[in-house]
């Protein structure tokens, strides 16, 4: 079975409720809301009706604070909403409620889910609501939940489907790819597409599937590979000013560092990266940061994994 609880807080501590009421009519203008309620909403299963009171208020709510409410609120004159998470994003109040539950009843198998209920007075326009659903909900980790209680919480397995793989990529024209990476939204530019083409036309021999393009998409986006970092640097001049000679100094101790990482001749380009990476290569070529990871790509996306394969 599962049971439905309300927690919301008394009026003069709803520091929540005010704070959205505030944010909606001073920056969206909403002039037709008066009134502002927020409920937290659990689902239980796996306990028993007396728990579910005794957990209530040692789990869900602060009795000082707080009123809670079974299986219904009253919202006769009000618009109501409910947020959630979506489907695999970690929902941080409900875990926890969820272990102090299984700790109360000794039992394993508790599940919870957990929204917030969103409650507005009802000369709020369906316009003006839309406009507060958006404000509210941020769809990448969210959606609206339903206000009808489950009849269990039992984990629905989705249906996953085949990888679509993009056909003929292998063989796309300049333009075609050129229209892919627009219609896609890719963080790639051109050249790092067609340096993708090749390696799948000449080393894989076969059109790459969706998910390793948008994977290569977010390894060479500028967030992750810092492209711009690369930018080659031939001109180095320090105008004149107060700490021209402070600067100068330091030029000279970051080419001093280049000589002792790469060597007196080498011929490797100064670049932004290099300029934020020579010290910790030279601590480890000192003999420090054993641990730092060697690679030629410098890379928030990078991992250092151990993969079994059936080879």
């Amino acid at each position: 079975m599962v049971y439905r609880v309300f927690v919301t807080k008394r009026k003069e501590y709803a520091v929540e409720a005010n704070e959205i009421f505030n944010n909606l009519t001073n920056q969206l203008k909403i002039e037709s809301l008066n009134s502002l309620k927020v409920f937290h909403r659990y689902d239980i299963q796996g306990i028993s009706e007396d728990l579910l009171k005794e957990g209530a208020n040692i789990i869900l709510s602060e009795p000082m604070v707080d009123d809670v409410f079974f299986e219904e609120i009253n919202t006769n004159n009000e618009k109501v909403f409910a947020i959630e998470y979506l489907p695999g994003q970690y929902d941080q109040r409900a875990d926890a409620c969820e272990q102090c539950f299984q700790v109360l009843a000794n039992e394993k198998n508790v599940k919870v889910k957990c929204a917030k209920v969103i409650a507005v007075n009802n000369e709020v326009s369906d316009e003006d609501l839309i406009k507060i659903q958006n404000y509210l909900i941020n769809p990448v980790d969210q959606r609206l939940a339903s206000l009808v209680k489950p009849d269990d919480l039992n984990d629905v397995h989705p249906t996953i489907n085949k990888v679509p793989v993009i056909e003929g990529f292998i063989n796309f024209t300049d333009e075609q790819l050129k229209e892919f990476i627009k219609d896609n939204g890719m963080a790639m530019n051109y050249d790092d597409l067609k340096v993708t083409q090749d390696y799948f036309k000449n080393e894989e021999h076969r059109d790459p599937t969706e998910t390793e393009l948008k994977v290569l998409d977010t390894y060479w986006s500028d967030h992750c590979r810092h492209t711009t970092f690369s930018t080659i640097i031939t001109d180095l001049n320090i105008e004149d000013g107060e700490f021209k000679e402070l600067l100068k100094e330091e030029v000279e101790k970051y080419k001093a560092s280049r000589h002792l990482v790469y060597g007196i001749n080498t011929t490797r380009p100064i670049t932004l990266m290099d300029l934020a990476t020579i010290s910790m290569k030279q601590l480890r070529k000192q003999g420090y940061l054993n641990d730092l990871e060697v690679s030629e790509e410098i890379n928030a996306c990078s991992i250092e994994i151990k993969v079994q394969t059936n080879e």
